[in-house]
Order: structure tokens, then sequence, then C-alpha cells
């Protein structure tokens, strides 16, 4: 965020998000000839039409992030498997085989694209393949499984050349960059161990490697859905977050294809190609305990939006009133997406309360990921106030830089990511208050353990909402606890700095306004070793652990790090 803010956001940002915006063009295009080759004509201008007003593919088509990238390679596997078994050939084999590629490379979970599509493959021999003796059964198997194996052989090979052919993340580099072992591993799964045996045996780049360990040392999140916390993921949470988040006219037309006996009859090849994948990916990102945001299920969208133009036009052409009802709801979808400009990400559909209405429902990436911040200025701007606080998440120079309001602590315990020494906030706070939605309960101390340090606040009703990620308060609110992060972050960035001794009086600060909290405990140790004075150190460690143990989950990263630093001191 630092080179963002130095180098200019938009003069960044603009470029960037322009070239990601052509996955966007590109999974377009992949939809209209997929939904046309399976279908039909009107199946493919009704796909392209849900496609292009569909908020959470809008949201997501222009973020430099690898959803949209995933989205589209996976879907372009998908296709080209589908293309490659109806009409096998040498250029079809090697243009499924740069699909699997860029999917193992656009995301460290496209490498769910190997096991899908094997399965697939698998479901369309024996459902769709005429087989007149068991005798018939071994060569097509084997000619199958080589070819899948070729497939997989050329992803890896181009999922090397994303890397240069290069094993070590540095160029140079002697040995391993990041050793893999240094990850935080939460449990000995079959899936870590193969992790740690493909970096062993350099069969995968080091860089690929230590991003696959990360996912699964961070792969599990708090989880937060209909105003209430989770310590973990809930198998639940997606099918929950497509529903809210997904758009009413997909909803329904989803509905009317998957219920289409008829397609099953008539497409059941076609339809094996777009639920086995999609259902597929749901089913294992179920699984998962990072729930985070409905954009981790991207991928299921183009295949959930072909099987629903499918289903209407199968209808309208039989009744053409469905086709008038089509064109009255195409017309609805596009009059959503245009009411709901520029607020894509904060969306959620009518059966829900809309944009404004998100941040109850669900958090993260589904609400706010900074995006509002422009909006934020404007209100101010033409509100006229220039005396507020501003609390969002941890990117302090992008929020110092976008608005004119003085920083509250946000999300997590680094919103000291600025080379700008903090300004400590006072107990007490009036005005004109912003607070992004990160920061309130219970997604608040997602990361640092709290939760209601803006209680004081949020008990009032906000007079605006921006961008459905902003909340505005106006008043006099009493904040200890929100002075006391303040004092943590400031401590936290002074010990960055080498000014030990000047940490320590934050940290004292932070201890004395919340004595049970380990975290403060922690950072005044941290201060207090670092300017030499050892036994206060061990003491303040000593009390971190002690406090931590009341609830381990919640304060596991203080009572670690206070571990560890009391071994050092030992």
């Amino acid at each position: 965020m630092l080179f963002l803010a130095k180098n200019g956001a938009d003069s960044i940002v603009i470029p960037t998000r322009l070239a990601a915006s052509l996955m966007s063009l590109l999974l377009a295009a992949l939809v209209f000839f997929a939904a046309r080759e399976m279908f039909g004509r009107w199946e493919a201008l009704t796909a392209l039409g849900i496609l292009a007003f569909e908020p959470n593919l809008i949201a997501h088509g222009s973020l430099v992030t690898t959803d949209m990238a995933l989205t589209t390679t996976a879907f372009a596997a998908a296709y080209a498997l589908y293309r490659y078994l109806k009409k096998p050939g040498a250029v079809r084999f090697l243009i499924l085989g740069l699909a699997v590629g860029l999917t193992l490379a656009a995301k460290h979970s496209g490498i769910l694209i190997l096991p899908i599509l094997f399965l697939t493959l698998i479901v369309d021999f024996f459902i769709f393949r005429k087989i007149e003796n068991k005798k018939s059964l071994i060569v097509p198997i084997f000619r199958r499984a080589t070819a899948f194996a070729g497939i997989v052989l050329i992803g890896i090979v181009l999922l090397w050349a994303s890397y240069g052919f290069r094993f070590n993340a540095l160029p140079n580099a002697t040995g391993n960059t990041i050793p893999i072992e240094n990850f935080e591993w939460y449990g000995d799964s079959l899936a870590q161990r193969v992790v740690l045996k493909l970096n062993r045996f350099r069969i995968l780049p080091e860089s690929y490697n230590n991003g696959m360990a990360n996912v699964f040392a961070t792969s599990s999140r708090r989880m937060f859905l209909f105003n209430e916390g989770y310590p973990t993921g809930q198998w639940f949470y997606f099918p929950v977050a497509f529903a809210i988040k997904t758009s009413v006219a997909l909803l329904v037309l989803l509905i009317v294809g998957l219920l289409m006996l008829e397609l099953y009859r008539r497409r059941g090849r076609e339809m094996l190609f777009l639920l086995v994948p999609s259902l597929l990916f749901l089913a294992v990102s179920m699984t998962s305990q990072m729930n985070i945001g409905v954009r981790h299920i991207l991928p299921v969208y183009p295949f959930f939006i072909v099987i629903a133009a499918a289903g209407v036009c199968f209808w309208a052409r039989k009744y053409r009133i469905v086709g008038y009802a089509l064109i009255a709801l195409l017309v609805f979808h596009a009059a959503v997406a245009v009411r709901t400009a520029p607020n894509y990400l904060a969306f959620s559909n009518d059966f829900w309360g809309g944009v404004d209405n998100t941040h109850r429902l669900l958090a993260d990436s589904n609400v706010d990921w900074g995006q509002s911040l422009k909006l934020a200025n404007e209100y101010l701007a033409r509100e006229n106030i220039t005396d507020c606080w501003f609390a969002g998440n941890d990117n302090v120079e992008i929020n110092r830089l976008e608005q004119p309001c003085r920083l509250l602590p946000g999300t997590g315990s680094n919103w000291n990511t600025t080379e700008r020494l903090i300004e400590p906030t006072p107990p007490v706070i009036e005005g004109t208050i912003l607070l992004s939605t990160w920061v309130l309960p219970p997604m608040s101390g997602a990361i640092l353990p709290r939760g209601n340090e803006y209680l004081p606040v949020i008990q009032s009703e906000p007079i605006a909402i921006i961008g459905g990620s902003i909340l505005v308060y106006r008043g006099r609110f009493e904040v200890p606890l929100v002075a006391t992060l303040s004092h943590y972050g400031r401590a936290r960035q002074l010990i960055d700095m080498n000014r030990f001794e000047e940490a320590a009086v934050d940290g004292a600060k932070a201890v004395a306004l919340a004595p049970d909290d380990p975290n403060m405990h922690y950072v005044l140790g941290l201060a207090l070793v670092r300017s030499g004075r050892r036994d206060e150190a061990s003491t303040e460690f000593e009390t971190s652990i002690r406090l931590a143990a009341v609830n381990p989950p919640l304060f596991r990263r203080a009572e670690m790090d206070s571990r560890g630093e009391l071994q050092r001191l030992r």
C-alpha cells in the first residue's frame, strides 16, 4: 500500500484493472460460444445477457485478484474437455492442456481442476460411451487415462513456464528462499504432506509450494454470517452467501434450468459437463474453513449461467409467454445492475434488502475492500464536513490520501502499516465518525482479538451509509478500547522504528487501558526486551500467556509469540 500511495494509486490501479478486465471479456466470449455449441444461439445470447449484468461478476471482473482469472480458466478447461471428448484431435488436446496449465497458474485452488476434470471424464465415459462388451473397456479406458496424463503434463510444464522454469523463488538463489517448514501448519493432513514432498523433490516451483503452504496455514478463518461470528468456517456458508449475493434473475433462471428434466434427456452430456465441475467445486468449497467471500466460489457462476439460459430458452420455444417473461426479467436484471452501480462489491439481492443491508448479513470481500473511499470523500465534500474521524481497513496511507479525516484504528493488528507515526486516539471523540463495515462487531477482531471497541458509536443509528460499506455517525462517544488499540498500533510502529523506550511508554498505556488483553502485555514485553529491560519483559510475556489461557483459540497468536520470546530470553 505504501508503494501505491507513493506512486499514485490511480496511475497504478486503473491500468492494472483495465488489464485484469480482459479476463472478464474472455469469460463472456467463452460462455457465449460454449452455450451456442451446447444448446443453441438463443441460449448463447441469453447466457451472455445474464453474465454481462451479474453484479458479482462485474464487481470482481476488474479487480486485480486471482478470482476472475480462476473463473475464466476453469470454465475454459471444462469447455475444452467437452470439445476434446466430442471430437478428439491434436489441436483440441493442446488447447485443453493449455487451459489446464493456465488454471493451475491462475490460483492455488486451481489445482482442483485436475480431480474435477478426471471425475468428469470418468462419469462421461461410463454414462455416454456405448460399450458392446466388457473386453472393449480396456482400450478406451487406457486411451483416456493416457490422454489425461498428457494433459496434466502439459499443464505442469505451463505452470513451470509461468515461474520462468526456475525452482528458487529468487533468481541466483542457492537454497530455499523461505523454508517451507517455517509456515504455520495447522495439523498434519495428507495434502500438507504432499506439498512438503513436492517441495523436497522440486516437482513444482518453490514459490508455488510456499504459496500452497501459506494457503493451508491460513485456511482456517473466522466466519461472519447473519450478524454472528463463528470461530471457523461452516459448511452452509457458501450456499447461503450464494443465495444472498446472486441476482434474483440468475437465481430464478437457475432453478428453472436445474429442474428442467427435458434438458437431462435431450442434452444429458452437456448438462454433465456443466454440473459435475460446478457442483464438485462447490462441494469442496463447502468443506473449506476459509469462508470469507462469495468470490471463492466465483468459478461456479459461468456453469450456472449456461444452465439457467438453457432451461429458460427451452420453455420459451414451447410457450411464447415465457419468452416475453424472459425479456422482462433480463430488463429487470440490467436495471438492477445500473441501480447498483458503482457499489457492486457490496451487492445483495432484493430478497435480502440490497446494498445497504449486506453488512448485516456478510462481511469481508462481500461488502468492503476499501472501494468506497472516494465516495466517502465526495460525501464529506458535499456535506462540507472537515472535522471527522475515519476507521477503515489496513490501507492506512490510502485512507489518509483519499479523505481528510483523522484516522482511527482499523482492522487487524497491523493497521500501522505507514511510515508516519500514528496519532493516539483520545478516549472521547466527537463530531462525524465514518466506520468501515470491517470494524463493526462481530467482524472486528478477526485478527486482533476484540470486537466491542466501536460499540459506543454503533449503538446510535447511522445518519448515512456510503456505498454499502461505510457507515456515518455523528455525536460524542466514549471509546476507551479504540484509544487502547491506537496505543497498541503506535507501540508496534515505534518498535519497527527502533524507538524502543517510546514504544514501551505506549505499550504501558495500552496495558493500563486493557489490562486483561494478552496482546497488550505482549507488545509491552516486546518493547521492554528490545530496550534491554529483560526482567520486566519476562513478566509481561508470562502475563500474556496466563491471560491467553482463558480463551486459547482467540488468543492463540499472542500466546505463541509470547512463548517464543520467553524461550529466546532464557
